[in-house]
Parts: C-alpha cells; structure tokens; sequence
C-alpha cells in the first residue's frame, strides 16, 4: 500500500498542536472554540504571570489566550492555572472551569496528553480526590471484560462522566477530554466521549465537536489500515473505509452545522480535503481486487461493513445516517479511488485558498495555511503541474515570512522543510538546500519530533538511485555520486540517532500511536540499512563498520517493535550480547544469522565463533511486496493438510533466499577451523518470523529439511537474557493443562484438546522414571485456575513451565492470551503471576513451552506475543507452536523433547532439534511439516 513516504509528511503538521506520540493519532489543527481560550481584548502587553502578582483572574486569562496565539505555550499554562486557581478562591466555578480546558489546551500543544488528561479530570472528580488519568484508564481498561452494574468498563466511565457534566462549563470540558482521549491513543473512549459531548451541547456548538468526531474517526481509519498492514485481515481494512467514510461524513456535518464563513467549516473542508487525498494514496485497485476476492460472495462484505458500522455507532449519533449501501456501492465500484471528486479540483483548492487568505495571522491560522501547503504538494505529486508547483513556493515563501514575523521558529521550520519536499524530484540542490535550513531551525528549538523528519527527507533526497539514467541526472546535478551516498548515509544516521532518543517515551505511549509511529521508523530503518549495505562502484562497497551499523539497525528495530508490544522499555539487566555468548559460551559451535528484507533484495549477516568479521551474502528479490505475498503462501502451505508438494518447492525457495549461501560458507569455516557449527541462532526479520526455519528444504531430492543438519533457534534482538544451561541440574517442571474451556463463550472458539491427559502423564512418567534429573507438578483441568497456577508457581522454584492449553500470540497484547479454565489469562496478566516467583527465587524460569498455542493468522508481527509472554514471565527462553496441530502430536513432542532434554549433555535447541527429528520419522511417508515443524525456540538455545 503506498503509504509510507506521503504519511509522514501529511501528519507533520499534526505534529506541532497535536503531540509528541499521540500527534500520530490527530488530525487537522483544530481552532480553538468560542468557549475555549476567549478573550476579546483588542491589545495586550505580555506581562509575567508568575513574577506578576497584582494581575487579576481576568488579566490571567487574557495574558494566557496572548501566549497561547504567540505558541508560547508554557507561559500560556501557568497563567491559566494561576486564573483557574483564583476564581476558585472567589467562588466562581465556570470560569475556574474554563481556564482549567484552556491549560489543557494548551498541554495538549506541548504534547503533555497524561498531564492535559489529568487538568480535565479535575473539573469531574468528586469521590475520588487523588485518582489520576493513568487510574481512570486502566479501570476502563480492565483487560479481562469485567462487568460493573450490568456494564462494561466504557460504558461506566461514560455514564459516570454524563451523571457529572451538568453545568455548561462541565460540558465544554467533555469535548477537549474527548481530544486528549484521541491523542493518548483511546480511541473508542474519545469516540463516546465526543458522542456524548455532542448530546448534551447547544446547537451552536455542535459543528466543532462534529470536527473533532471525524478526527477520532479518522484515527480509527489510520488503525484499522496500518493493523490491515500487518494481518492482511479483510475485517480491518473494510473497518479502515467504514471509518474514513465515517470521518468524511463527520467532518460534513461539521460544515453543514457551522456559522458560514467560519474558522470551523474551513476546517472542516480542509480535513475532508486532507482525508480524500489519504483514501487516495492508502488504497489502490489491486488492495480492493484482494478485498473482493476474499469476500465472495459479496454479501461477506456487506455484513462486514455492517459490523463496522455498528462498532462506530453512526446511527445513533447522525442527522444524515450513513448506510451500509452508500458504503458497500462505493467499495465495489471503487468510486472512492477517483481524482473526479470535486473537492480535488482546482476551483474547489482555488476557493479553499482565498477562505484561508482572509484569516487573521495567529500561530493557530498559520499552522492551518501550513496544513494546506501540505494538501497541495500531495495533490502536485500525482499531477507535477509548474503552475501549481510555482503557486505553492510562493505561498510557502508568504507563510515563511508570516513564521518569522510572529517569531514561531517551528513554522518556520516546516515552510522550509515543505518546500525541501516540494523540490525532492526537480530540484534536487534547492531541496537539500531548503531541508537542511529547516533542520537548522528545528536543532535550535530543540524539537526531535521535527529533526527526524528532515534528517530523513535529506537521506531521501541524497540517496543514490537505481536505474542508470537516475543515477547520470543525479551526477549531473549533483556532481559528485560517492559523497552523496556518504551524505545520504549520514542524514540517515543522524535520523536513527534521533528516534533512538525517542525510544524510552515510545515505549511508554498509547499503542495506536505507537503502532503507526513504528510503520513509520520501520521505513527510515530500512531505508537507512539499504544505503549502509549499497551495492554500487567499488568505492561505494560497504565496510564492516556499514554491515555491524546495519546489523545494530535491524536489532533497534525488533527492539522497538518489542517494546511497543509490552508498553515499556526491554529490559536492560542481566542481558548479554549474543556474539560474546557465541564467542565464549556456546563453545564456538553456534552462528548467528540476521537476514533483512530490503526493497529489491534480501541482506544476511552471519556472525561465525571466534571471527569478529561479520560476513555479508545477499539475493535478488522482485519487490519486498511481492517477498511479502510469497511468505504468505509459504506460510499457508505449511498450515494445511494436502500441500507437501508445494511446500517442499516453496520451502526449497526460501532457503536458497535465506540460508543456502550461509551454509555452504560455514561448511567452509568448519573444514577451515576444525570445528563444527551445529546450531543456527536467527534474528528473524518481521516477514519471516511466521515461518518455521527446521521446514526449509535443503535438498528436494533427498528431502533433507535444515533441521536435519541445525538446531535452530530464534533470538528476538542482539541481546537476550544471561544464559544458564539446563545440564548437570535437576529440573524442576510444573505442567498445567485444560482438556476444554469452561467458560460458555469461549467453548465454540477453542475446541476440545482431547489428549492433554495424557500429554501431563508422559511427563509425570519420564520423571518417575529419572528421578535424579526431573520432576513434575501437574494442574489440570480445574486445577489449572488462575488462583491455583499463582499459588504453585510462587510456591517453588521451576527451571521449566508447560502449559498444555489454548493460547493465541499476537503483536497486540490484548489479542495474546492463554486459556485457563476459569478465565483467559491476558500477556499483560502474565507478569503479576509470575512477579512473586521472581522475586522468591535465585534464577528466573529458565524455559516455558506452550504446547497447544498458535500465532493470530495472517498477523506478519505476532510472535511478538510468544517474546512478550516470555518477557513478561521472566523466562530467558520459550517454546511454542506457530499453529495448531493434533495435540495427539503435542504428546508425541512432549515425551521426545523431554527424553532428549533430560540428556546432559544436550542443549534446549538440540533437545527440540532431536524432537522435530524423531517426530518427523514416525510420520515416515506423511511427513507434512505442519505435523512436527511448528515448534519455535526463542531466547537462550544453551
């Protein structure tokens, strides 16, 4: 989908009013209402409102709506908390109110959402005097449903804030709750919230909490496409045009309800404007071909556009219902794709531009003229009009000025960051020119969130190009090709230096924002990684600085993706580097591999024992899309029963893309060496960590599979737990399984596991049999309640836990789960069953084997969840299956795993090696890799 380059840009502007990671949630700069920051004094001199203490709650007031214009927003804080403190002490609630949605206002600017969230939650408090947003929010939260007075969490919180909102002041305060909401990534509370805003306000106000509806619609949109992104789920993308629909309608709404002219109906036309340019860009004919093959017939979709619809809750909530007909005629005639719309033509823009031109000059209608400017590039790229391209520089040029004039260096910065963007293909001097001032300006300030963004667009505009005609245009206008790489390779250097910064406040955000801000680093990484490993003239050729910079990029990024996962920064103790791990632990018989797939080609870097030279191999792809489709495939052969033909091919495929060169060069090492390499270690790229690496075929004619030669292992990052090894020590091992779920909801989802039973009493068996070596605590059925797995898992020290259950990873938390009989047991849940083992014992859980698992289907990221539980338990290494297989299989497994681990001299990945191996021969002539392939490794392989 071709999202990823325009994204970025067209939220920039978002960026300044709407946040530090929750701006990637809000959508157009929204003016502020007539209730909110109001002052009608013609002039007025900036005083200090802290230094200044004669000033009145209404000089205050005035002073903060002087600073708010000028963006000074931390001034603008003080002196409306200041107001708001002294009409309180005279008594005069309403105003104390107002001034209390205007420092929201104005925190939200700095992107301080938690502190603007908890300003707001002030004006509704009653009972509950020291709960702040963070509580509110995980009471909404709670993760397994729980129902409060016949409720939902949701629905409380919303109810509880209608009973409270009932003076006219409470209820302007509920649409900027609602706004904050949205940008600390709540989007369905924002949406009920900015609902019942809109029930209990007067008409005249009704247009801009329209505006921010179809702003929190339009987050939705974002969401569902970027989830779609990853799962290739149908659901999410049709959810992603019900609720871009919703959002257009919204914003029409706001239109029709405002006072014509207005600062609210221009806006309202410029995010309808911005919103058709984002439907354009974000889905294309070939997306919507796959979403109507995969929905015949058609009345699939139909009733899945109804679902959207009613999770949106439009009818309930607009004048001019938005039907399930409207919706589905448009995806199917694909209208919706079409430049013909009028608000795309130039008299339309034309008109737009002369609404804008009569704005007074205020920071907020400067950012709006910004806005514009950035609508009009995107329009400029697909059509490359001179005239237009003339008419926007001069416009940008005029709003350079206006920046300057008002001293607001950030708008400064993002005229000359635009029109870097504007000449990015024709001029290529003009556009490096103009970015590297508007990255000058941004260093000053210093915001972060603005200096990525041109250290990136600088690396575009330096990187070399592929075809040979680029590259002579490119030589020519810029004279010298070498120091471009060079320069390219710096700007993208600078821009991973400056998202690493970012990291700690990433991991902590809300998870839609963190999701779409990832898809967006994920594209700088890679692009980063593409010019550090460029294959050109000898000069241009990669050094081993480049290969270990881009291994280390490669790494941030799983990082990154791991912690968005479990909302907080990895853990940095007790971790060692896995190269010194192969170096001197795993007695230098294990390689580290660390394929990347890039746009045209896929990049692997193999860390040999004892060799600090990292070594290079790499094979041509057609596109990283059409990589994509193909892993799919893979991925769907491997899951189902009658395709052994096509996965032998397709198996032998990926290897030769992967792992072929690789190994015959550690043949090489071995003879070389007089070693032996028997273990693979692999920090899988995204696309790749669904497959099972023991499937790939080595030789088709001797069906020699790569685990027939490896044990194999997965390591989520550069960096991984202290590892301990199992051999020479007793293991303990607590076992808990459920033979059917219990709970009447979730008895149709998870089918009975009719061999459980048995799987538990091959384990008891094997440790009776090796008492000195193993023994076993078993839960089963209702034993293996939540309350019981705490009380045994904190009771004594386990080395191993083996949960024989349903469970689903995800890259979602809430979508990772483990199924025990009173309740499911969420990833987030995890931690606090495991926290007092932690603190009781010596040495964490050393490996946790879930038997019965399987990954969300079709979600590229979802062994995330399988690092997350481990993470969350505090495990250093985990097992688990990539799908659901026959759990007569698990049992099988389970007594070969066991027997080979109780081995001494056996590694866990040579346990699970062995295992995969010896479950493979028993299957003899049906050795379909769906029955013995989808157990996966991850962590410590000693």
């Amino acid at each position: 989908m071709k999202r990823q380059f325009s994204k970025l840009h067209r939220r920039l502007i978002y960026t300044v009013l709407l946040a530090v990671f929750g701006l990637i949630l809000a959508f157009g700069i929204q003016a502020l209402s007539e209730k909110q920051a109001i002052s009608t004094e013609p002039k007025v001199t900036q005083l200090s409102c802290l230094t200044t203490p004669t000033l009145s709650p209404e000089q205050l007031s005035v002073q903060g709506r002087y600073s708010y214009e000028r963006g000074d927003f931390d001034i603008a804080i003080d002196c409306w908390k200041k107001a708001a403190e002294s009409y309180q002490k005279s008594g005069n609630e309403t105003e104390k109110i107002n001034n209390q949605i205007n420092q929201a206002q104005a925190e939200q600017a700095l992107g301080l959402y938690p502190r603007a969230c908890n300003t707001l939650l002030q004006i509704y408090r009653e009972q509950e005097p020291e709960k702040d947003c963070n509580d509110w929010l995980k009471d909404e939260n709670t993760q397994d449903g729980n129902i409060q007075d016949g409720k939902k969490p949701i629905q409380s919180f919303v109810t509880l804030l209608e009973q409270r909102a009932d003076s006219p002041a409470k209820i302007a305060g509920l649409r900027s709750l609602g706004n904050v909401l949205r940008g600390l990534g709540e989007l369905d509370l924002s949406h009920q919230v900015l609902l019942l805003s809109l029930r209990k306000s007067q008409p005249q106000e009704k247009a801009a909490i329209w505006l921010d509806i179809g702003n929190s619609r339009r987050a939705f949109s974002n969401k569902e496409e970027d989830i779609y992104s990853r799962s290739q789920y149908s659901p999410n993308l049709v959810c992603g045009i019900v609720s871009a629909f919703a959002a257009k309608k919204a914003y029409g709404e706001a239109g029709l309800t405002a006072k014509s002219p207005s600062t609210t109906q221009l806006q309202a036309e410029l995010n309808q404007l911005s919103l058709l340019l984002d439907i354009r860009d974000g889905y294309n004919e070939r997306v919507i071909d796959q979403l109507l093959q995969r929905n015949r017939p058609l009345i699939k979709l139909y009733s899945q556009v109804e679902k959207c619809i009613t999770k949106l809750t439009l009818s309930e909530t607009s004048s001019q219902d938005l039907g399930s007909n409207e919706i589905f005629n448009n995806i199917v005639s694909r209208k919706f794709l079409s430049d013909q719309n009028q608000l795309l033509q130039p008299d339309y823009i034309n008109n737009l531009q002369q609404q804008i031109e009569k704005l007074p000059i205020t920071h907020t209608t400067l950012y709006t003229r910004l806005n514009f400017a950035n609508s009009l590039i995107r329009l400029n790229q697909n059509n490359n009009q001179p005239d237009l391209e003339n008419k926007i520089a001069g416009f940008l040029q005029e709003k350079f000025k206006q920046a300057k004039a008002q001293g607001d260096k950030k708008a400064e910065s993002y005229a000359l960051g635009y029109f870097g963007k504007l000449y990015m293909e024709k001029d290529p001097k003009q556009a490096i020119f103009h970015t590297q001032k508007a990255l000058i300006i941004a260093q000053s300030i210093p915001d972060p969130n603005i200096v990525y963004q041109w250290q990136w667009q600088l690396g575009q505009i330096y990187k070399p190009k592929r075809n040979i005609q680029d590259i002579q245009a490119q030589a020519k206008d810029i004279k010298n090709g070498f120091k471009n790489l060079e320069e390219a390779r710096k700007a993208y250097r600078e821009a991973f230096e400056t998202l690493q910064s970012l990291r700690r406040e990433l991991a902590v955000g809300s998870p839609d924002a963190q999701f779409s801000f990832l898809e967006e680093i994920e594209k700088i990484y890679r692009e980063y990684i593409d010019v550090l490993l460029w294959d050109g003239e000898p000069q241009t050729q990669p050094q081993q600085e480049h290969i270990s910079q881009a291994r280390e990029v490669i790494s941030s990024l799983q990082a990154v993706e791991l912690e968005n996962f479990l909302r907080q920064a990895c853990p940095e103790n007790n971790l060692d580097n896995i190269d010194k791990i192969i170096d001197n632990k795993a007695k230098r018989t294990t390689a580290f591999i660390s394929p990347i797939v890039l746009e045209n080609r896929i990049e692997t870097i193999l860390k040999l024992p004892g060799d600090p030279i990292l070594k290079r191999f790499n094979k041509p792809i057609v596109s990283k899309e059409k990589f994509d489709e193909f892993i799919r495939d893979v991925q769907r052969n491997l899951e189902e029963e009658y395709t052994f033909q096509d996965v032998r091919q397709k198996s032998h495929e990926l290897y030769q893309l992967l792992v072929e060169d690789v190994d015959k060069y550690i043949d090489e090492y071995n003879q070389e060496n007089l070693i032996k390499i028997d273990t693979l270690v692999f920090a899988l790229d995204t696309d790749l960590r669904n497959i099972p690496l023991a499937a790939l075929v080595r030789d088709p004619t001797s069906k020699g599979y790569l685990i027939d030669k490896y044990a194999i292992a997965l390591a989520p990052r550069l960096e991984i737990p202290t590892p301990q090894v199992l051999q020479n020590r007793k293991i303990n091992v607590l076992a808990a399984g459920l033979t059917e779920a219990k709970l009447p909801e979730l008895e149709r989802k998870f089918p009975k596991l009719n061999f459980v039973k048995e799987e538990l009493k091959v384990l008891e068996e094997i440790a009776k049999d090796n008492p000195a070596r193993l023994s076993v605590t078993s839960l089963s059925d209702d034993k293996f309640n939540k309350q019981e797995f705490q009380k045994k898992i904190n009771a004594s020290a386990f080395q191993i836990v083996h949960l024989a259950t349903h469970g689903q990873f995800s890259s979602t938390s809430e979508n990772t789960f483990i199924l025990a009989a009173d309740q499911l047991i969420r990833v987030n849940e995890v931690g606090n069953l495991f926290r007092i083992q932690a603190q009781n014992q010596k040495e964490p859980i050393e490996l946790l084997i879930l038997s019965a698992c399987e990954t969300a289907s079709g979600d590229k990221r979802a062994t995330l969840g399988l690092s997350g539980v481990a993470v969350r338990s505090g495990s250093r290494s985990a097992i688990a299956s990539l799908w659901t297989i026959d759990d007569k299989f698990s049992v099988e497994f389970t007594k070969q795993f066991y027997n080979q681990l109780k081995n001494p001299n056996q590694t866990k990945a040579q346990a699970l090696q062995q295992a995969q191996i010896a479950l493979k021969k028993s299957l003899k002539e049906n050795e379909h890799p769906r029955d013995w392939a989808p157990y996966i490794l991850v962590g410590n392989w000693l």
